[in-house]
C-alpha cells in the first residue's frame, strides 16, 4: 500500500488541491450567474467551498507534517502557515474583491507548501533511504 501513497505522490495531488482551490476562486465571480442555469449550482455554494478548502488544508497539514518529520525542515511548513493564515482571514474578515485575493493567495500558498515539501523531501538523505526499496 505504502507504494501507491509515496510522499511525492501526495504532495503532487495535493499541490493540484490547492491550485484546484485557488481556481475555484478566481472563477466564481465570473461563474457564479453561468453555473446554476446549467445545474452546477452547488459549485457556488458555502458548503461547496469549506469542503474544497477543508480538504486542501487537511491533505496539506498531513503531507508536511509528514515531511517535517523526515527532513526535519520547516520551509514547507511556514508557507503552510501563510496560506492557512491568508484563507482564515478570508473566511474571518474579508469582504468582496479582498476575500477573493486572499483565497487565491491562501490556494497558491498551499500548492506551493506541497512543492517546497517535494523539494525537501527529493534532496533528503532519510527519505530518500525509505523511498529506496519502493519502486515506481
Amino acid at each position: 500500500m505504502k507504494k501507491y501513497f509515496s510522499q511525492g505522490f501526495v504532495d503532487s495531488v495535493g499541490a493540484c488541491i490547492s491550485l484546484s482551490c485557488a481556481i475555484h476562486c478566481m472563477a466564481m465571480p465570473l461563474l457564479v450567474t453561468f453555473l446554476p442555469l446549467i445545474g452546477l449550482g452547488f459549485f457556488v455554494s458555502e458548503p461547496a467551498e469549506l469542503v474544497i478548502i477543508g480538504g486542501a488544508v487537511v491533505l496539506a497539514l498531513g503531507s508536511i507534517v509528514w515531511g517535517v518529520r523526515h527532513h526535519r525542515r520547516w520551509r514547507a511548513f511556514l508557507v503552510l502557515i501563510v496560506g492557512i493564515a491568508f484563507i482564515a482571514t478570508a473566511h474571518i474578515s474579508a469582504e468582496g474583491i479582498y476575500e477573493v485575493i486572499l483565497h487565491i493567495s491562501g490556494g497558491i500558498s498551499l500548492a506551493s507548501a506541497h512543492l517546497v515539501n517535494r523539494h525537501l523531501c527529493k534532496t533528503c538523505a532519510a527519505c530518500e533511504e525509505e523511498h529506496a526499496g519502493v519502486s515506481h
